[in-house]
């Protein structure tokens, strides 16, 4: 996802159901992970608004439980009244789709993959487990200002001590 933001696109909408993980049969130490659905995808400059929005907490905290585990808190909204300062049109212009919100949705996802991960070729000692599990928590963190971005826990994870190697594609060549 990293590299997709450079390009200045952005995908809204990254869960568990829209990563495939691909355990080629003659690579057994290896994993080839991609992204699909890519239909609610926008350019970084455009102004998507979430569609998190709801008219009543209930309605929304429905939604949450429903969906809520991958989408950033900033996306969520309850909105009142038509021309009111929490207005359904007014809210929908200060909740917008960032690339924030894709590296959270991103943290999430990535902490449920490694959660708990102890595989040594992975993380060499504890010291690299905690700080691997810092790297992807600060993804996640609840204020969009002071979350990491994806391009800085990819510049942390591709340097000392970790310097995992990164792919030139997500899939095999021959394919």
């Amino acid at each position: 996802m990293d590299r997709v933001h450079k390009r200045y696109l952005q995908h809204n909408d990254i869960s568990a159901g829209n990563v495939l993980l691909h355990f080629p049969e003659d690579k057994v130490s290896e994993v080839y992970i991609g992204v699909c659905n890519w239909g609610l995808a926008s350019r970084v400059c455009e102004t998507t608004p979430s569609r998190y929005g709801y008219p009543t907490a209930e309605a929304r905290t429905a939604a949450f439980k429903e969906r809520g585990t991958f989408v950033a808190p900033e996306l969520w909204y309850t909105y009142g009244k038509p021309n009111s300062e929490t207005s359904y049109e007014t809210l929908r212009r200060r909740h917008l789709y960032t690339q924030a919100a894709d590296a959270y949705s991103v943290g999430v996802v990535a902490n449920m993959i490694w959660k708990d991960q102890d595989d040594f070729d992975l993380f060499k000692d504890a010291a690299g487990k905690a700080r691997f599990a810092v790297a992807l928590k600060e993804l996640t963190n609840c204020d969009p200002k002071n979350r990491s971005t994806l391009q800085l826990v990819h510049a942390t994870l591709t340097a000392p001590p970790y310097n995992f190697q990164i792919p030139e594609c997500c899939y095999r060549k021959h394919i």
